[in-house]
């Protein structure tokens, strides 16, 4: 056993030395190893690329045209391919002549309310001046009442209202005594002198009696009015006051806000006659061109129902949701960028990106996102819905 053990060790030390006298020799060898140190290679470093995607052409606006209500078409006012401005009418549906009468109308409401209250604003300043004037002339008859209250409410004047209603007594007495003696005769004969005198002097008695209840009425009249005149005329100088206050600032407040109701209410109903006008007329929503129309007089149309199509070519952008979630983070708004597109192999356009949408869509599995370009120019060739690859620049 311990022979055996020997003969291994034996073997394994003569191969040892056979491998090292090879390796010496091939040492020797051209191309072979010399004592010169390996060099060290350098690190390979792959070149970064762009982003690259594929994209379409699209205008820079579109819009879908349609009718929010039915009815049946009275008029087509442009034709496929016509350059039309925002507010351009394109068509028409049933009979709008009333509603254009009922929106005509509410104009002409809204002008004559804007008048009145401009009006009403102009002479504002005329209502001040006039209710200042209101109010001197209520100061100069409370002056000229409590004047005339002055000269009546006088001892005098007390005398002569005394001496009225003596001369009432008086006459009231004496008609007393005429009627006593009137009584006495009244049942002769009418031609009896004695009794024509008699009522004769009755009916002077009266007359007196009634005069004397005249002039001292007159009197005592003539007092309580003066005295209930000043109040009245303090009562109309404090509201003249009032009204002049009101109007320092402006127009009298409650003829204002009535202007001003007036106008509101005129307004809702221009509001009211163009928004029913409006549901008949198909109007162009922005400055373009009309790409599409599949409508024709005499056509019935339903709510929502395409009629047409407008286009705004005036600028071309490029629109793609080929960017995954891993490669639009790689690109920003601003970026710049070359467009080919697949028909024009030849053409590469510069642009920029414009806008990256904040949803998201599912594509393939994959998650994408939304991003628009402004091509920074045109070429006469370039079509609507084209393919292009897009590069987006380091």
């Amino acid at each position: 056993m311990e022979k055996t053990s020997n003969k291994i060790i034996l073997i394994t030390l003569s191969l040892l030395l056979a491998g090292s006298l090879i390796l010496s020799a091939c040492s020797l060898l051209p191309g072979g190893t010399s004592d010169e140190p390996t060099p060290t290679p350098e690190p390979v470093i792959a070149e970064e690329t762009g982003v690259v995607a594929e994209g379409n052409i699209v205008p820079r606006d579109t819009a879908r045209l349609a009718f929010a209500v039915s009815g049946e078409v009275s008029e087509v006012l442009v034709e496929e391919g016509d350059l039309v401005a925002k507010g351009d009418v394109l068509v028409r549906l049933g009979d709008t002549e009333s509603l254009q009468a009922n929106l005509a109308a509410a104009e002409l409401e809204l002008l004559h309310a804007q008048q009145q209250l401009d009006t009403l604003n102009e002479q504002a300043r005329l209502a001040t001046e006039q209710a200042n004037y209101a109010v001197t002339e209520a100061e100069n008859n409370l002056l000229q009442a409590q004047q005339t209250l002055a000269d009546l409410d006088t001892d005098d004047y007390q005398q002569e209202i005394d001496d009225a209603v003596e001369a009432v007594n008086t006459a009231e007495e004496d008609l007393t005594d005429a009627q006593d003696e009137f009584n006495k005769v009244k049942d002769l004969d009418e031609d009896n002198n004695t009794r024509q005198n008699a009522e004769q002097n009755l009916e002077d008695a009266q007359r007196e009696y009634d005069q004397a209840v005249r002039d001292r009425d007159v009197l005592l009249n003539r007092l309580e009015q003066a005295r209930a005149a000043v109040p009245l005329a303090e009562a109309r100088l404090e509201d003249a006051q009032r009204q002049a206050d009101d109007r320092q600032e402006g127009p009298d407040p409650d003829e204002l806000a009535l202007a001003v109701e007036a106008v509101t209410t005129a307004e809702a109903g221009v509001t009211a006659a163009q928004a029913a006008l409006s549901k008949l007329e198909l109007v162009a929503p922005f400055d373009g061109t009309l790409v599409d129309l599949v409508i024709t007089p005499g056509e019935l149309v339903a709510p929502n129902q395409l009629v047409g199509q407008i286009a705004d070519l005036s600028q071309w952008y490029v629109e793609t949701s080929d960017l995954t979630e891993n490669e639009v983070v790689k690109i920003s708004a601003g970026q710049k960028l070359t467009v080919t597109p697949d028909a024009l192999p030849d053409l590469t356009l510069d642009g920029v990106v414009e806008s990256i949408g904040d949803s998201f869509l599912e594509k393939s599995g994959d998650i994408t996102y939304l991003v628009r370009i402004l091509l920074d120019e045109a070429d006469p060739r370039l079509k609507w819905g084209m393919t292009v690859e897009i590069e987006f620049k380091e």
